[in-house]
């Protein structure tokens, strides 16, 4: 049943705030929206910060490693790595007989630098209310709802 607000407006009630999955999916959407204004400057999604992000952690990564970590079907990885090789961020070497590996080009590391400034702003606006062990049990626990036992 909706109470009134001292202006006599009916006030809505929102059963959906005590679900975890909503609020979840809110502080998401919070979270990666900001994450991708900040990014619009340099021409990237926060996905394709995320691919930099683990090229240069993985020197040498196959689009098909990327793909995995990221949850990102082939189909999606494909053209995303094109277009930061084509804007000269990453380039392809032969790892094997058939696969290719991925490394971040000196334009792809110096633009990194700025990203890893924006995400640790992004989070600091976020999370920035959390102390250091706060924020590792998060981690933790969020883990637990989306991998693998």
């Amino acid at each position: 049943m909706a109470t009134q607000t001292a202006q006599g407006e009916a006030e809505i009630v929102n059963p959906l705030v005590d679900l975890i999955g909503y609020q979840l999916r809110r502080s998401s959407s919070a979270l990666m929206g900001d994450l991708a204004r900040s990014l619009e400057p340099y021409d990237l999604r926060p996905s394709e910060a995320s691919v930099l992000v683990l090229i240069d952690a993985n020197p040498r990564i196959t689009q098909s490693e990327i793909g995995r970590i990221l949850a990102i079907k082939r189909a999606n990885m494909a053209p995303l790595s094109a277009a930061l090789e084509q804007r000269g961020l990453i380039e392809r070497a032969p790892v094997d007989g058939r696969s290719q590996g991925l490394t971040l080009t000196a334009k792809g590391s110096e633009l990194l630098k700025d990203v890893r400034a924006l995400i640790v702003a992004n989070e600091r606006r976020f999370l920035g209310k959390l102390d250091h062990s706060e924020r590792a049990k998060l981690i933790a626990l969020l883990q637990e709802c989306w991998t693998e036992a």
